[in-house]
């Protein structure tokens, strides 16, 4: 497998990508000073979004986060922590540099970083997927064999693969790679996105369907497995919108990989646009992720406004004379442990029927 994919990098070394025609031809002032300016904005939102991200799923104030789903999310957030912390601020010392004419150093080390992350990231985004997939489609097989140590297992061979991946990179070139790396960004986004949707959402719409056709879909112990699917599909959700986001900063910039890369007859002015803006599209998808977990996962941002209030300070606690709010409050801690002694037999026993009825016959939904 190394081999032929060290053939193909040498025959795309040798199909002369690259405006050759722009070599030696510095960029713009304004190229450079936009992408800096860019990557600083970057940089303060980047590197306090993501950290918040790992220190909620680290220190889960609301011992609530310490699941498979949200440990990858942090290894997600992990290689976005590394584009902001690092990659970025190589990018800011970088095109400074190039704005006021000076030499670049080290530019071999700020690309194979970038590549790095952009590839964790990738499969990071694979990760997530068979997560979900079992989640979905096998949960008394996810929740019998998922595990921490696998989670772990699974986010360090991620790093491995992309460690062996980038390192083709000092042996072909930033051209070759990059056409290379669009290539394959292209193809396997788009096959993890219509595989999520196709997979894994519309089986989950099957199983809500199947508790709403019970007779005795009213019941406590059909209420507990419906709010548990639902459960599920918020996390699918909120994963198919990741991937969304991923696609549309990745395939915009390897749009421009090509064109940086085929437009002979383009000006040397657009090839530095082109080689500057498909960076900024990758980066910004670091940026966004954070945000996303926050605004459509309760539990990160509860998490997080406990950690910045400093724990238990982040709910007032109630006046002597709140006697509605105390009696509010044992009603619904009487219904969680109520929720709670639901025969948990019971529901595994259900949720195997459905699976196997799921994957036997189908229930179709109407649009």
């Amino acid at each position: 497998m190394s081999r032929l994919l060290h053939r193909y990098l040498l025959q795309v070394t040798s199909m002369g990508l690259g405006a050759s025609h722009c070599t030696g031809v510095w960029a713009p002032t304004e190229v450079s000073i936009t992408t800096m300016v860019l990557a600083i904005i970057f940089v303060i939102a980047t590197v306090p979004g993501n950290l918040m991200v790992i220190l909620a799923v680290l220190f889960d104030p609301n011992k609530n986060l310490r699941n498979p789903f949200t440990l990858l999310i942090a290894n997600l957030a992990v290689t976005d922590l590394i584009v902001g912390a690092l990659v970025e601020p190589l990018s800011i010392n970088t095109h400074y540099r190039e704005s006021q004419g000076l030499s670049i150093s080290m530019s071999w080390f700020s690309q194979s970083v970038y590549f790095l992350c952009c590839t964790a990231s990738l499969l990071s985004l694979a990760a997530l997927t068979v997560d979900r997939y079992l989640a979905i489609t096998k949960p008394l097989w996810y929740r019998a064999n998922t595990s921490y140590l696998r989670v772990g297992i699974a986010a360090a061979l991620v790093w491995i693969f992309s460690s062996c991946f980038t390192s083709l990179f000092f042996l072909v070139g930033f051209v070759a790679y990059a056409f290379v790396f669009a290539n394959i960004t292209m193809f396997c986004t788009i096959f993890i996105f219509f595989f999520s949707y196709i997979r894994i959402f519309q089986y989950a719409k099957n199983q809500i369907a199947q508790i709403d056709q019970m007779h005795d879909s009213q019941s406590e112990q059909n209420k507990a497995r419906q709010r548990a699917i639902m459960v599920e599909n918020k996390l699918t959700k909120t994963y198919l919108i990741m991937l969304a986001v991923f696609l549309s900063c990745y395939i915009p910039s390897c749009i421009m990989i090509y064109l940086m890369n085929l437009c002979h007859t383009c000006s040397c002015e657009l090839i530095h646009w082109l080689r500057d803006f498909h960076f900024v599209f990758i980066t910004v998808n670091s940026l966004i992720n954070p945000f996303l977990y926050a605004f459509r996962l309760p539990n990160f941002k509860s998490a997080v406004k406990r950690i910045l209030c400093g724990g238990d300070q982040i709910a007032p606690l109630p006046a002597p004379n709140s006697a509605p709010a105390q009696n509010h409050a044992d009603t619904r801690r009487r219904n969680a442990s109520q929720v709670q002694r639901i025969n948990q037999r019971d529901i595994e026993a259900w949720e195997k029927q459905v699976s196997t009825n799921a994957s036997d016959a189908p229930v179709s939904v109407p649009n």
